[in-house]
C-alpha cells in the first residue's frame, strides 16, 4: 500500500478503527497542555530559578504568561477558519487532510517538548528566561496543533456520507478520544502529588508526545483518504471568514446560541481549570492530588451517564422540561459542592474531614462523589440540548434566508470552545490573585525545583508542601471557591435565562419550520 493511495465507495473497517485510535494519542497531548500547562508552570519551579522564591518575581511572570495564554487562545480560535481555508485549497499528491496531520502532528510533538522538558534542563530557560521562551512556542503550540487539529476532523465527513457509517466512526473515536484524555486527566495530578512535578512531567509528556507522533505516522501511511471528487467541490464554494460574522449579524438564533454557547464553555471549564489548585488549598498538597485524580473519573462518569440517558429522557420529556430538570440539579449540585468541605476553623470543616490520620478520609469522598456525578451529568445534558439547539438554526437559516450554511454555523462551536477556553485562563489567574494564594504558589514551586536539584527528598518535599497549602487562611478558601462554584453556578443561571428569554426554535416551532421548507422546495418529500 501507498501513502497516497485512496479508496472509493464503503469505508473499510481498516480505516475506521486506525483513523479512530489515532485520536488517543491527539486528545492526550490535548489534555496535556490544555489542563496541565499552567499547573505545571504553577509549581514545577521552573518560575524559582535556584529554588529561590521570589515572590514579586513570580506573580508577574505567571501573570504574563496567563496574559499571554488569553491572547494566544484568542488568536487561535481566530485562526481555525482560515487553517480549514488553506486546507480547501491545498491540493498534496499525499492526499488532502493527511499531510497537515503528519506535519503538524509531528511539528506540534516538538512544541510540546519544548514547553514541558527543554527548559528544565538547559540554563537561562528559567524564570523570566521562561517567559520569553513560553511566548514564542506557545504561539507554535497554537499554530501546529490547529493545522493538524483541523485536518484531523475535517477528514472525517470525507470518509463517508452514509449515515450510519459515520455515526458509527464518530462514536469510536469519541471512544477514543475520552480515553486519551481521561487517561492524562486522571493520571497527571496523582503522579506529581507523588514523584514530583519535574520528575513526573517529564517522563508522561516523553511518553505521551511519542504516542501521538507515532500515530499520526501510523495514520499517514496506513489510512486511506477518500477519493476526490474535483468537480463537485467546485460546486460548494469554500466559506469565507466573513460569512461567520455575517450569518451572526443576520440570523438573531445562530447570534444568541453562539453567545450562549460561548457562556457554557466557559462555566463547564471552570471547575476543571481552578480544582487542582482547590483541593491543594482545602486537602493539603499530597493527598489534594489523589482527590483531584478521583474527581477526574467521577467527571468521566457523569459526562459518560449524561450520554446514556439522554436519548431515554429525550423521550420523555421536552427539551424545555430538560432545562427545567438541568437547571435545578445544577443549582443543588454547585451550592452542595461550595458548602461541602468548608474549613470553619479548629480542624473542623462542613463535612467529614478530608484527613484521618493524615490518609484520605473515604466518608469525605463518598458525598463528593454523588454530588459530583451530579454536577458533572446535568453538565453534559445541557451541553447535548445546546449542540442541538444550535443544530437547528441551520434550518431556521434556511428557512428565513434560503441557505443552510452548515460549515459557517458549525464553525461557531470550536470558535466558542476556544474563546472559552481563553476566559478560564484569565478567570484562574483572577481569583489566584483575589484570593492571595499566588504567594503560598511560589513557596511550593520553590520546593519543587529543589527536589528536582537533589537539594531534598521526596519525603521532604511532600511535607513542606502539605505544610505551606495548611496556611491558606479561611477567608483565601472562600474567595477561590467562589471561583470554583459559584462563578460558574452563576454563567448557567445566565445561559439558562437567555434560552428561554431568545431561544425560539422549539420541537413545536421546528416541526413548523421543517413543513414550510419542504412546501417551498419540493411538495411532499422530506427533509
Amino acid at each position: 500500500m501507498k501513502y497516497s493511495d485512496t479508496f472509493q465507495g464503503e469505508l473499510d473497517k481498516k480505516n475506521k478503527w486506525l483513523y479512530s485510535v489515532v485520536s488517543v494519542g491527539r486528545d492526550a497531548c490535548y489534555a496535556l497542555v490544555s489542563l496541565f500547562l499552567l499547573t505545571f508552570i504553577q509549581y514545577s519551579g521552573i518560575l524559582t530559578p535556584g529554588g529561590v522564591p521570589d515572590e514579586a518575581g513570580f506573580i508577574a511572570m505567571f501573570g504574563v504568561i496567563s496574559g499571554l495564554v488569553v491572547g494566544y487562545r484568542i488568536f487561535d480560535a481566530l485562526n481555525d477558519p482560515f487553517m480549514g481555508v488553506l486546507i480547501e485549497k491545498c491540493h498534496f499528491k499525499s492526499g488532502k487532510y493527511k499531510p497537515w496531520i503528519l506535519i503538524g502532528g509531528l511539528t506540534n510533538s516538538i512544541v510540546v517538548l519544548a514547553l514541558f522538558v527543554i527548559p528544565m534542563y538547559v540554563n537561562g530557560l528559567q524564570g523570566w528566561g521562561y517567559v520569553i521562551w513560553f511566548a514564542i512556542f506557545y504561539l507554535l503550540y497554537g499554530l501546529t496543533f490547529t493545522m493538524n487539529d483541523i485536518a484531523y476532523w475535517s477528514m472525517l465527513p470525507s470518509l463517508t456520507s452514509d449515515e450510519k457509517q459515520r455515526t458509527s466512526i464518530t462514536t469510536i473515536m469519541s471512544i477514543f478520544c475520552s480515553v486519551g484524555q481521561f487517561a492524562t486527566a486522571g493520571l497527571m495530578p496523582i503522579l506529581s502529588g507523588s514523584f514530583g512535578y519535574q520528575s513526573s512531567y517529564l517522563w508522561a509528556t516523553i511518553i505521551i508526545v511519542l504516542v501521538f507522533a507515532i500515530l499520526q505516522v501510523i495514520l499517514f501511511f496506513f489510512v486511506k483518504e477518500h477519493k476526490r471528487d474535483v468537480e463537485e467541490e467546485k460546486k460548494h464554494p469554500t466559506p469565507k471568514f466573513k460569512d461567520m460574522f455575517l450569518v451572526i449579524k443576520n440570523n438573531d438564533q445562530v447570534r444568541w446560541m453562539t453567545i450562549i454557547l460561548l457562556i457554557y464553555y466557559v462555566a463547564s471549564g471552570i471547575l476543571n481549570a481552578l480544582g487542582m489548585n482547590y483541593f491543594y488549598f482545602a486537602v493539603n498538597f499530597t493527598v489534594g492530588s489523589t482527590v483531584m485524580t478521583i474527581f477526574t473519573v467521577i467527571y468521566a462518569i457523569g459526562m459518560i451517564v449524561s450520554q446514556f440517558i439522554f436519548p431515554l429522557l429525550s423521550k420523555k420529556f421536552t427539551r424545555g422540561q430538560l432545562f427545567n430538570i438541568c437547571i435545578i440539579l445544577t443549582v443543588i449540585g454547585y451550592l452542595f459542592f461550595f458548602i461541602y468541605g468548608l474549613p470553619i476553623g479548629n480542624g473542623n470543616y462542613l463535612s467529614p474531614a478530608p484527613l484521618v490520620n493524615g490518609e484520605m478520609n473515604i466518608l469525605y469522598l463518598i458525598p463528593l462523589a454523588i454530588f459530583g456525578i451530579i454536577i458533572f451529568s446535568s453538565q453534559g445534558l445541557f451541553y447535548l440540548m445546546l449542540i442541538m439547539m444550535m443544530a437547528n438554526t441551520i434550518e431556521y437559516n434556511q428557512w428565513k434566508f434560503g441557505e443552510r450554511k452548515e460549515s459557517v454555523i458549525f464553525s461557531l462551536r470550536p470558535l466558542t470552545a476556544q474563546l472559552g477556553s481563553a476566559l478560564q485562563q484569565g478567570v484562574l489567574y483572577l481569583f489566584l490573585i483575589c484570593a492571595s494564594l499566588l504567594p503560598i504558589v511560589n513557596e511550593i514551586s520553590s520546593i519543587q525545583q529543589q527536589l528536582a536539584m537533589g537539594s531534598i527528598t521526596q519525603e521532604i518535599a511532600n511535607t513542606s508542601c502539605d505544610l505551606f497549602t495548611s496556611q491558606a487562611e479561611f477567608w483565601q478558601v472562600i474567595v477561590y471557591k467562589l471561583g470554583v462554584a459559584i462563578l460558574p453556578l452563576l454563567l448557567y443561571i445566565l445561559c439558562y435565562f437567555l434560552v428561554k428569554k431568545f431561544y425560539k426554535i422549539d420541537e413545536n416551532n421546528y416541526k413548523r419550520i421543517l413543513k414550510e421548507i419542504n412546501e417551498k422546495t419540493s411538495p411532499g418529500s422530506k427533509l
